[in-house]
């Protein structure tokens, strides 16, 4: 079976705009506070566009802020003494550049990355430039448009990846046991999959196969059709993948839950300025006695982590792999006047049994590791077993 695996390199606001809950972007290891790149982005901070984020904070931000910092005199030096690695300043460029990732489709070069100490670790290449011109799987960009990707923060980084369609980007790439190689790409229309599925057959019993890459508008009803194909096809079992995924709408992971747990909470949401919210399923389930492994990893965040824990504690799946991130909070997305947008931590939010995953994630109940230096995939094969011992009782 192919491997899938990459952080989400396309975004996550499709509907988040107008519902206002938005799970954001994570790392495989803890993020470090916001950092500012070796170009001024203060140069875009009005005067009005200070004041707005002083006004969002003070009136929506999860937990108090104090007034010597909405004092401080710029975006940055406020954002850098929350020492809140969730919220963030967009510039008008990277709000823009996100705007455009929320698609079914963008202009990129077809890659999949996640956050890494020299740059970006390449985590999957899909049908696009990047394939075709040979960058792959493991390989680190160290450098975008000739500026070194160590210095940039996440979001800056995509923003200079993607751009128009037919323009040129240049990617410095460092291979293990290699040189750093350079690549020219001319961005094309690249479209977004958030989903993959396949049957399998193991030991003569036939058992479904998803990847989610991310939990985007649409994502519960994909879901739902491709179990429902796989089932019809003979499936007695599924595997739903969500190793290196991101997160993205509270409402898809709640859809998704809502499959496979008849009427019961999913999580609850709260936050100085929110009362308490319970997140409940949507009706009967749709797939009340189909065994199901939820195979995860320390990349899988956020909204990943609510289904992983909701189906958990209501006895529906096992969960195979790694002890997830850890991230309990929700992000909202704020238009500045500037044309830049602020993403603020709006609320925090607790599994069925209300537990907080902050900095402690979901755990497996049955350990696994995926070895990169391998062609194999360690961790699937271990959920395939699991999964194969849930069909077989």
């Amino acid at each position: 079976m192919r491997r899938a695996g990459g952080f989400a390199f396309i975004a996550l606001l499709l509907l988040a705009f107008l519902l206002g809950l938005l799970v954001t972007r994570l790392s495989s290891s803890p993020p470090s506070p916001t950092r500012v790149s070796d170009r001024p982005r203060d140069l875009d901070h009005t005067a009005e566009a200070i004041k707005q984020v002083r006004q969002e904070l003070a009136s929506a931000y999860y937990r108090e802020v104090p007034e010597s910092v909405l004092l401080e005199p710029s975006i940055n030096e406020i954002l850098r003494e929350l020492e809140d690695p969730y919220t963030d300043y967009l510039t008008p460029s990277e709000y823009a550049a996100l705007k455009t990732r929320t698609a079914r489709s963008y202009s990129g070069v077809g890659l999949t990355v996640s956050p890494s100490k020299h740059g970006l670790l390449v985590t999957s290449t899909f049908g696009g430039p990047a394939r075709e011109a040979g960058i792959r799987r493991g390989d680190v960009i160290v450098r975008i448009q000739g500026r070194p990707a160590e210095a940039l923060s996440f979001e800056q980084s995509l923003s200079l990846i993607t751009g128009e369609k037919g323009t040129l980007v240049r990617l410095t790439v460092k291979r293990e046991r290699q040189e750093t190689i350079r690549f020219a790409l001319v961005r094309q229309e690249i479209d977004a999959p958030s989903l993959r599925s396949h049957v399998v057959k193991m030991r003569g019993v036939r058992h479904g196969y998803v990847r989610l890459h991310t939990f985007r508008a649409g994502t519960a009803e994909r879901l739902e059709r491709a179990v429902r194909r796989m089932v019809r096809g003979g499936a007695k079992g599924v595997i739903v993948d969500l190793r290196d995924n991101p997160g993205g709408l509270i409402s898809q992971a709640i859809g998704s839950v809502s499959l496979f747990v008849d009427e019961a909470v999913v999580c609850t949401t709260s936050g100085l300025h929110q009362n308490r919210r319970v997140f409940r399923t949507s009706g009967e389930s749709r797939f009340p006695g189909v065994p199901l492994v939820i195979l995860v990893n320390a990349g899988s965040a956020s909204s990943a982590e609510i289904v992983a824990a909701a189906l958990k504690e209501h006895g529906r799946a096992v969960i195979v792999g790694r002890r997830t991130f850890g991230k309990a909070s929700v992000q909202s997305i704020r238009p500045l006047a500037n044309g830049g947008a602020l993403k603020l931590t709006t609320a925090t939010y607790r599994t069925p049994n209300g537990r907080d995953l902050a900095e402690r994630g979901v755990r497996p109940s049955v350990r696994a590791n995926d070895d990169p230096r391998t062609r194999a995939d360690e961790a699937l094969a271990r959920a395939q077993q699991t999964l194969f011992s849930l069909i077989r009782a």
